[in-house]
Protein backbone atom coordinates (compact mmCIF):
# COMPACT_ATOMS: atom_id res chain seq x y z
CA UNK A 1 0.00 0.00 0.00
CA UNK A 2 1.24 3.48 -0.89
CA UNK A 3 0.47 6.57 1.16
CA UNK A 4 0.55 10.34 0.83
CA UNK A 5 -0.37 13.22 3.11
CA UNK A 6 -1.31 16.81 2.37
CA UNK A 7 0.35 18.92 5.03
CA UNK A 8 -0.12 22.62 5.64
CA UNK A 9 0.20 24.53 8.88
CA UNK A 10 -1.72 27.45 7.32
CA UNK A 11 -5.42 27.55 6.57
CA UNK A 12 -6.63 28.36 3.07
CA UNK A 13 -3.96 26.42 1.21
CA UNK A 14 -6.54 24.16 -0.44
CA UNK A 15 -5.15 20.94 1.01
CA UNK A 16 -8.53 19.31 1.68
CA UNK A 17 -9.74 20.14 -1.81
CA UNK A 18 -6.60 18.57 -3.25
CA UNK A 19 -6.89 15.53 -0.99
CA UNK A 20 -10.47 14.66 -1.96
CA UNK A 21 -9.77 15.27 -5.64
CA UNK A 22 -6.72 13.01 -5.60
CA UNK A 23 -8.78 10.32 -3.87
CA UNK A 24 -11.40 10.37 -6.63
CA UNK A 25 -8.85 10.61 -9.45
CA UNK A 26 -6.85 7.68 -8.08
CA UNK A 27 -9.97 5.59 -7.52
CA UNK A 28 -10.94 6.15 -11.15
CA UNK A 29 -7.66 4.60 -12.32
CA UNK A 30 -8.27 1.38 -10.40
CA UNK A 31 -6.71 2.18 -7.03
CA UNK A 32 -8.55 1.03 -3.89
CA UNK A 33 -8.41 4.33 -1.99
CA UNK A 34 -8.98 5.37 1.59
CA UNK A 35 -9.04 9.06 2.54
CA UNK A 36 -8.09 9.46 6.19
CA UNK A 37 -9.33 12.71 7.71
CA UNK A 38 -7.21 13.81 10.69
CA UNK A 39 -8.50 17.38 10.62
CA UNK A 40 -10.81 18.15 13.61
CA UNK A 41 -12.89 20.35 11.29
CA UNK A 42 -13.89 17.19 9.42
CA UNK A 43 -14.35 18.81 6.01
CA UNK A 44 -13.26 15.71 4.10
CA UNK A 45 -15.55 13.58 6.26
CA UNK A 46 -18.53 15.84 5.50
CA UNK A 47 -17.69 15.60 1.79
CA UNK A 48 -17.54 11.82 2.06
CA UNK A 49 -20.93 11.69 3.77
CA UNK A 50 -22.44 13.76 0.95
CA UNK A 51 -21.30 11.03 -1.49
CA UNK A 52 -23.68 8.54 0.19
CA UNK A 53 -21.31 5.55 0.36
CA UNK A 54 -19.84 6.14 -3.09
CA UNK A 55 -16.09 5.42 -3.07
CA UNK A 56 -13.49 6.37 -2.05
CA UNK A 57 -13.75 5.35 1.61
CA UNK A 58 -13.42 8.27 4.06
CA UNK A 59 -12.23 7.42 7.56
CA UNK A 60 -11.91 9.79 10.54
CA UNK A 61 -8.84 9.43 12.78
CA UNK A 62 -6.75 11.47 15.17
CA UNK A 63 -3.10 11.94 14.16
CA UNK A 64 -1.75 9.76 16.96
CA UNK A 65 -3.84 6.82 15.69
CA UNK A 66 -2.79 7.13 12.04
CA UNK A 67 -0.44 4.16 12.19
CA UNK A 68 -3.26 1.92 13.34
CA UNK A 69 -5.58 3.26 10.63
CA UNK A 70 -2.96 2.65 7.94
CA UNK A 71 -2.32 -0.89 9.16
CA UNK A 72 -6.04 -1.70 9.09
CA UNK A 73 -6.35 -0.23 5.58
CA UNK A 74 -3.48 -2.42 4.40
CA UNK A 75 -5.19 -5.50 5.82
CA UNK A 76 -8.33 -4.54 3.89
CA UNK A 77 -6.30 -4.47 0.66
CA UNK A 78 -6.39 -0.72 0.22
CA UNK A 79 -3.76 0.25 -2.36
CA UNK A 80 -3.57 4.00 -1.68
CA UNK A 81 -4.06 5.96 1.53
CA UNK A 82 -4.44 9.74 1.35
CA UNK A 83 -4.20 11.69 4.60
CA UNK A 84 -5.73 15.12 5.13
CA UNK A 85 -4.25 17.05 8.05
CA UNK A 86 -5.28 20.01 10.25
CA UNK A 87 -4.53 23.53 8.94
CA UNK A 88 -2.59 24.50 12.05
CA UNK A 89 0.05 23.19 14.42
CA UNK A 90 -1.44 20.10 16.05
CA UNK A 91 0.14 17.44 18.26
CA UNK A 92 0.88 14.34 16.22
CA UNK A 93 1.87 16.02 12.97
CA UNK A 94 5.30 14.46 13.33
CA UNK A 95 3.59 11.05 13.45
CA UNK A 96 1.64 11.78 10.27
CA UNK A 97 4.71 13.10 8.45
CA UNK A 98 6.75 10.05 9.35
CA UNK A 99 4.06 7.49 8.53
CA UNK A 100 3.55 8.17 4.81
CA UNK A 101 5.59 7.66 1.64
CA UNK A 102 5.14 11.17 0.26
CA UNK A 103 4.36 14.54 1.82
CA UNK A 104 2.75 17.23 -0.31
CA UNK A 105 2.78 20.81 0.98
CA UNK A 106 0.20 22.99 -0.78
CA UNK A 107 0.94 26.70 -0.98
CA UNK A 108 -0.73 29.62 -2.70
CA UNK A 109 1.53 32.16 -4.46
CA UNK A 110 1.04 34.98 -1.96
CA UNK A 111 3.55 36.62 0.35
CA UNK A 112 1.62 35.51 3.45
CA UNK A 113 1.47 31.88 2.33
CA UNK A 114 5.12 31.78 1.32
CA UNK A 115 6.16 33.26 4.66
CA UNK A 116 4.05 30.75 6.59
CA UNK A 117 5.45 27.70 4.79
CA UNK A 118 8.48 27.39 7.11
CA UNK A 119 6.64 25.49 9.86
CA UNK A 120 5.43 22.85 7.38
CA UNK A 121 8.94 22.54 5.97
CA UNK A 122 10.34 21.99 9.46
CA UNK A 123 7.87 19.15 10.09
CA UNK A 124 8.77 17.51 6.78
CA UNK A 125 12.53 17.79 7.29
CA UNK A 126 12.32 16.42 10.81
CA UNK A 127 10.40 13.40 9.51
CA UNK A 128 12.84 12.77 6.67
CA UNK A 129 9.95 11.86 4.37
CA UNK A 130 10.11 12.56 0.64
CA UNK A 131 8.40 15.92 0.16
CA UNK A 132 7.25 18.23 -2.63
CA UNK A 133 5.49 21.58 -2.77
CA UNK A 134 2.24 22.07 -4.67
CA UNK A 135 1.65 25.62 -5.90
CA UNK A 136 -2.12 25.71 -5.72
CA UNK A 137 -4.72 28.06 -7.15
CA UNK A 138 -2.49 30.00 -9.51
CA UNK A 139 -1.74 30.68 -13.15
CA UNK A 140 1.39 28.78 -14.19
CA UNK A 141 2.18 31.48 -16.75
CA UNK A 142 2.04 34.37 -14.29
CA UNK A 143 5.12 36.15 -12.88
CA UNK A 144 3.80 35.38 -9.37
CA UNK A 145 3.95 31.64 -10.07
CA UNK A 146 7.58 31.76 -11.21
CA UNK A 147 8.62 33.92 -8.27
CA UNK A 148 6.80 31.69 -5.78
CA UNK A 149 8.43 28.62 -7.29
CA UNK A 150 11.90 30.12 -6.79
CA UNK A 151 11.11 30.97 -3.17
CA UNK A 152 9.86 27.44 -2.42
CA UNK A 153 12.80 25.71 -4.09
CA UNK A 154 15.15 27.46 -1.66
CA UNK A 155 13.77 25.18 1.06
CA UNK A 156 15.32 22.18 -0.68
CA UNK A 157 12.18 20.43 -1.94
CA UNK A 158 10.96 20.19 -5.54
CA UNK A 159 7.80 21.89 -6.77
CA UNK A 160 5.20 19.72 -8.46
CA UNK A 161 5.01 20.70 -12.16
CA UNK A 162 1.30 19.86 -12.31
CA UNK A 163 -1.12 21.58 -9.97
CA UNK A 164 -4.67 22.96 -10.16
CA UNK A 165 -5.38 26.58 -10.97
CA UNK A 166 -7.95 28.84 -9.35
CA UNK A 167 -11.19 27.56 -10.88
CA UNK A 168 -14.85 27.84 -9.81
CA UNK A 169 -15.75 24.19 -10.62
CA UNK A 170 -13.66 23.02 -7.65
CA UNK A 171 -15.92 24.64 -5.06
CA UNK A 172 -19.06 23.73 -7.00
CA UNK A 173 -18.06 20.07 -7.17
CA UNK A 174 -17.09 19.90 -3.49
CA UNK A 175 -20.43 21.38 -2.39
CA UNK A 176 -22.25 18.47 -4.03
CA UNK A 177 -19.99 15.71 -2.71
CA UNK A 178 -18.20 15.29 -6.00
CA UNK A 179 -14.85 16.00 -7.61
CA UNK A 180 -14.37 18.04 -10.78
CA UNK A 181 -13.57 14.84 -12.69
CA UNK A 182 -17.19 13.83 -11.97
CA UNK A 183 -18.74 17.29 -12.10
CA UNK A 184 -17.10 18.49 -15.34
CA UNK A 185 -15.08 15.51 -16.61
CA UNK A 186 -14.00 17.29 -19.79
CA UNK A 187 -13.25 20.64 -18.17
CA UNK A 188 -9.89 22.29 -17.59
CA UNK A 189 -10.07 21.68 -13.84
CA UNK A 190 -10.54 17.93 -14.38
CA UNK A 191 -7.61 17.93 -16.80
CA UNK A 192 -5.40 19.55 -14.16
CA UNK A 193 -6.50 17.08 -11.48
CA UNK A 194 -5.77 14.09 -13.69
CA UNK A 195 -2.33 15.49 -14.53
CA UNK A 196 -1.64 16.02 -10.84
CA UNK A 197 -2.58 12.42 -10.00
CA UNK A 198 -0.40 11.12 -12.84
CA UNK A 199 2.54 13.03 -11.39
CA UNK A 200 1.89 11.66 -7.87
CA UNK A 201 1.56 8.11 -9.22
CA UNK A 202 4.86 8.35 -11.09
CA UNK A 203 6.60 9.93 -8.11
CA UNK A 204 5.45 7.14 -5.79
CA UNK A 205 6.80 4.55 -8.21
CA UNK A 206 10.31 6.02 -8.24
Amino acid sequence: MRSIAFLSQKGGSGKTTLAVHMAVAAQATGEHVILIDTDPQGSATAWGQARKSKPPIVHRAIPSMLGEALQKAKQEEVTLAIVDTPPHATPGMDIVAGAVDLLLIPCRPSAFDLAAITSSVQVAKAAGTRTAFVLNGCNHRSPEYNEARKVLERHGFSVCPAAPGHRTPFSRAISTGRAVTEFEPRGKAAEEINAFWEWIDKTLKK
